[in-house]
């Protein structure tokens, strides 16, 4: 939230954020006022509602005035702080009425940081610019970030008819019942009688299971003889394309109603999954996963065009080799930072 809160105050900076106590509350409304003089006497004391009200701090406007005409007391009115939560959601997710609270918090935090600032004289600091320069790119940089995703969802209607009718696989679903069955005695993997007789029960139980029987009895028939407790559902979520390996995929899908796969060897287990049905989701049901998968392809193609024509070198000779990773071994960091001591003070002599 921090971050946000610094690229937001930037870009609020050229509007008026305070109003000391005394001040008359901003009711430039004219649009929301138009209708009648009590509707318009309404809405601007709803504009100026305080939200936030920091007792104590003085502003600058306030400077020079006695403690008793300045009061100091700063207030944020309501339509100053919807214009805090508009400029945050230029560069993000929109906010939750639920995070209003923390906004404040936040806000109240920094508007205290930046009257003591001011009176610390850092924008005299000379690095104060660059931090600026440097902020203002990144507020910029997050406000592109996030008209281009509001761009990329922008997925119309036939947009979406049309992905759904040329990828009608992508949307199959199964429903499948599944038995596992133990393929080594847990308590000890060399038992080969254990695992002779769980590969013939379970073509046994195959058999059976094509003919009809229940699977849940099935399995548990099998882990009784195997002296195994607990056997897990038979119940499987519907299965759609990607989920398996693609051989198992291809067996899966060719599979009519009623019909079993062969038995699966998995590392510890022996599996045969059963078909019961099979279901082509409507357009309105698989319209909200459409979008979503043409969302990720416009944001693919708006990376892919925007670098297209873009090449960048660094100068490794003075950054540095890439990095494998964010993490830096304590070799390479400030030995003050890392001992504790001033840099170049001399280790202790042992005596």
């Amino acid at each position: 939230m921090s971050s946000r809160f610094l690229v937001a105050l930037l870009f609020l900076a050229a509007a008026q954020a305070l109003t000391p106590s005394q001040a008359t509350p901003s009711t430039t409304i004219a649009k929301a006022s138009a209708a009648t003089p009590a509707r318009a006497k309404t809405v601007a004391a709803t504009a100026s509602e305080p939200v936030i009200t920091i007792h104590g701090l003085c502003t600058q406007s306030d400077t020079g005035k006695s403690k008793a005409e300045a009061n100091c007391n700063t207030v944020v009115n309501r339509q100053q702080f919807e214009a805090v939560i508009d400029g945050l959601n230029a560069i993000g997710p929109a906010l939750l009425p639920a995070q209003r609270h923390a906004v404040a918090e936040g806000y109240a935090n920094t508007l205290l940081n930046y009257e003591a600032a001011k009176k610390a004289g850092v924008e005299r600091d000379p690095r104060f610019a660059e931090v600026m320069r440097l902020a203002r790119m990144r507020a910029m940089s997050d406000m592109y970030t996030a008209l281009q995703n509001e761009k990329a969802r922008k997925v119309s209607a036939q947009e979406t008819q049309a992905y759904y009718t040329a990828n009608p696989g992508k949307f199959e679903e199964l429903t499948l019942r599944r038995i596992t069955l133990p393929r080594y005695n847990t308590a000890n993997l060399k038992d080969e009688d254990f695992a002779a007789k769980a590969a013939g029960l379970a073509k046994e139980i195959r058999e059976r299971a094509a003919k009809g029987e229940d699977l849940d009895a099935l399995q548990k028939e099998a882990y009784d003889k195997l002296g195994v407790k607990n056997p897990p559902t038979t119940k499987m979520a519907v299965v759609r394309r990607g989920i398996y390996a693609p051989d198992q995929e291809k067996e899966l899908f060719a599979l009519k109603p009623g019909e079993c796969t062969q038995i699966i060897e998995q590392p510890s287990a022996l599996i045969i999954f059963k078909l019961e049905g099979r279901e082509m989701p409507s357009l309105e049901k698989s319209k909200d996963e459409i979008v979503r998968i043409l969302t990720k392809q416009n944001l693919e193609k708006q990376e892919q065009s925007k670098n297209r024509s873009v090449k960048i070198d660094y100068n490794e000779q003075y950054l540095g080799p890439t990095p494998n990773s964010a993490w830096m071994p304590a070799s390479s960091m400030n030995p003050s930072a890392t001992s504790g001591k001033p840099e170049g003070a001399k280790p202790a002599q042992s005596k």
